[in-house]
């Protein structure tokens, strides 16, 4: 007889998370010893040895990793409070504060945050239409966010190098000529910088 999908072979079985109880015995004789052991650690690191030293050393000054970092950023509700934010964090990480590692977690952060912000107002939005809100409309718009306006033509990347002639007229020739004949070679106009 084969088992079920997603039902267990032994339901009588060890529940989860339980312990071997070799794991168990040797926990609670490192637990009765626990004292005798840091005070054996600290007594070799206190002579010079290095590998003592090292374990002493990690946990008393953990590494910066997960730090609290010490900037205060704007409530980021519109592309304005994230225009600030970013200026902040660019500060901070230029007068050496904040490490690169730190500030493009940050921005990412801050990236997040205006996404989540617009999808709020648009849940908002969208509750009010379906109450029947349509009066308090004009109001509404003059608070919503206004997302950043895209460049015309996209920067090159080696992502967006191959962006065919029907997504961006901009960046392709406008001779027919060139894209029509096989093996002709490309006569792209040069990118624009974004404003």
């Amino acid at each position: 007889m084969r088992y079920q999908p997603g039902q267990s072979g032994n339901p009588a079985g060890r529940p989860l998370g339980a312990l071997n109880k070799k794991t168990l015995a040797a926990q609670a004789l490192l637990a009765e010893r626990a004292e005798e052991i840091v005070t054996n650690l600290m007594d070799r690191a206190m002579e010079g040895h290095g590998t003592a030293m090292r374990l002493c050393w990690d946990r008393l000054v953990p590494t910066g990793r997960n730090r609290p970092v010490a900037i205060e950023l704007p409530v980021i509700k519109t592309p304005d409070d994230a225009e600030l934010a970013l200026a902040v964090v660019t500060d901070e990480l230029a007068a050496g504060k904040l490490t690169i590692g730190e500030a493009s977690a940050l921005i990412t952060l801050i990236d997040r945050m205006l996404r989540l912000a617009e999808r709020m107002w648009k849940f908002q939005q969208a509750r009010l239409e379906a109450a029947g809100g349509d009066q308090d409309a004009p109001e509404a718009d003059a608070q919503a966010p206004q997302a950043a306006e895209k460049p015309g033509a996209p920067l090159y990347s080696p992502v967006n190098s191959r962006v065919p002639a029907s997504a961006d007229a901009g960046t392709a020739s406008s001779a027919p000529e060139a894209r029509t004949q096989p093996g002709a070679p490309r006569q792209d106009t040069p990118l624009r910088r974004a404003a």
